[in-house]
């Protein structure tokens, strides 16, 4: 009679053990699916951040024909009511930190102007003066630019564009050598850069430099 009780005890403290065993077997999955759901939050944050940088990069890319801008006439006539007693020497459009800006330089018998547009606002961002060192001393007369009959921006850049065969164009120059004013565009296409140099007047492609 006493084997069969402890045989009895047995038992059933071994069904006891086996509960618990598997009890705890059960417990695993769920902490095993919250490490789950915590990791494809995180991989959704991850994809919020990633979204945000793309949109800032489209921002920074931002065409020509996107935006509205002074003219040429407009910028020079800013230059000009600032420092009438010198002559434009060069122009420069250029996009930087999400606008486009006049570049404008100038020179009297003394000294060198610089001054800085914003293209949209005509909100003159610098203006500097600096006295003319012996070797850069000019011919005035010679190096004076004129804007008269001279290609639009918007012309030029159709120009290049089509010149460069893809791309946009993101730097404008005017200058003046050797008696010939003309306009340099450079045209960026990724990593890939065409500088395509053009008569200011006629239009026509003086010459194409690629750069990869």
């Amino acid at each position: 009679m006493k084997k069969i009780i402890m045989t009895g005890l047995a038992v059933v403290l071994l069904g006891a053990m086996a509960g618990c065993s598997s009890q705890t077997e059960i417990k695993k999955p769920v902490t095993e699916t919250k490490e789950v759901s915590k990791t494809t939050g995180s991989s959704s944050k991850d994809t919020k951040t990633s979204g945000s940088k793309d949109t800032k990069t489209s921002t920074d890319t931002k065409s020509l024909n996107e935006v509205k801008i002074i003219t040429l006439n407009e910028a020079s006539e800013i230059y000009t009511k600032a420092h009438p007693k010198t002559d434009i020497i060069s122009m420069e459009l250029e996009y930087e930190k999400g606008d486009f800006f006049y570049k404008v330089k100038g020179v009297d018998d003394t000294n060198k102007y610089k001054m800085l547009i914003n293209a949209s606002s005509k909100e003159i961002k610098k203006d500097k003066e600096k006295k003319l060192e012996s070797d850069d001393k000019v011919n005035r007369a010679e190096a004076k630019l004129g804007l008269k009959d001279i290609q639009t921006v918007d012309k030029v850049t159709e120009i290049a564009e089509k010149e460069a065969g893809a791309g946009k164009a993101k730097e404008w120059q005017l200058k003046k050598e050797l008696g010939v004013t003309f306009w340099e565009v450079e045209v960026k296409d990724g990593h890939k850069e065409t500088k395509v140099k053009l008569d200011a007047k006629s239009g026509k492609v003086l010459e194409k430099k690629q750069e990869d």
